[in-house]
């Protein structure tokens, strides 16, 4: 486990497990520290990450099947529909630490039965930029043909900071529409129901269960704990179109910036636009950052 520090931040990481992040805390004030996010660093924690990365796709394939360029692709894990890339359980290599950033990298073809065919390197950089927490992460294609792609974090918030409970703002353009609950698009973006609106900051109920995946993101949400003075502005860069709102009944919330929908493969090839599928070329590289930047309001 490595902890990297700043002023504002301090952020615990796991490279021998997908770079994933344990635990991340913020300064209110001189020596007031408080966790933003789930402390995942013990054993008995409810979750084994407070984020994680998804590379070389986001979030689920059907089935754990595909076609590309004419031919079916099967991953393992059908029974969970291949859910949350291939990568998060792997050692990164260390290349580069510092008391504030770490770079890890991972080779594909360096490990024995990687879940995707096609051989790739990726690359996370995490950094604390003054009031910003910064992540970016890059994939690229080193195999000899064309390959889809997609990336994006899964980071986790706590429901309350100080006793005070969350507030959102998440611009987005539609939903995916989920007749079957299993967290799969039937089809294209349709409209935003009232409970999934979050245009204009609202409280985050607790009761109120969703798992859906948001179309039209506009590269910016704001994650607010009102009564304790303290928020994080989201800042995703322009390939995270797409966000995954996972609210449930629990200590924890997940805001998920993303490049593509998910089994967004799926949905490229029965003709669905806008889904986010890239493709790499040989030797193309797919790269996206995500900021979280400090606010220390006056609501407390």
């Amino acid at each position: 486990m490595i902890r990297l520090d700043s002023a504002d931040w301090r952020l615990w990481l796991d490279p021998t497990c997908g770079a994933r992040w344990l635990a991340a805390d913020v300064r209110r004030g001189e020596d007031d520290w408080h966790a933003v996010m789930p402390d995942c660093r013990g054993a008995d924690s409810a979750l084994d990450a407070a984020s994680f990365h998804m590379l070389p796709y986001s979030n689920r394939i059907r089935d754990g099947r595909f076609t590309f360029d004419g031919t079916e692709v099967r991953l393992a894990r059908a029974d969970r529909h291949a859910i949350h890339g291939a990568l998060r359980k792997l050692p990164w290599t260390v290349v580069r630490e510092e008391v504030d950033a770490l770079a890890c990298r991972l080779d594909s073809r360096d490990h024995e039965g990687v879940n995707w065919p096609w051989p790739i390197v990726a690359t996370i950089d995490v950094r604390l930029d003054g009031p910003a927490l910064v992540s970016a992460m890059t994939l690229t294609n080193v195999s000899d043909r064309d390959m889809p792609a997609g990336c994006g974090w899964h980071p986790y918030f706590v429901r309350t900071v100080a006793g005070a409970a969350p507030e959102l703002t998440l611009p987005v353009t539609g939903v995916y529409p989920d007749a079957n609950g299993d967290c799969l698009p039937d089809g294209a973006p349709v409209a935003l129901s009232p409970e999934l609106d979050f245009a204009r900051a609202r409280a985050l109920d607790p009761d109120v269960r969703i798992d859906r995946c948001l179309a039209g993101f506009g590269g910016t949400a704001r994650i607010a704990w009102p009564g304790a003075g303290l928020a994080l502005v989201m800042q995703a860069s322009e390939a995270c179109d797409h966000v995954v709102l996972y609210n449930p009944d629990d200590p924890h919330f997940a805001v998920e910036p993303v490049t593509n929908a998910n089994d967004a493969f799926n949905l490229a090839e029965a003709g669905v636009d806008g889904v986010g599928r890239a493709v790499l070329a040989p030797g193309e590289t797919l790269a996206a950052e995500m900021r979280l930047v400090l606010e220390r309001t006056s609501d407390a």
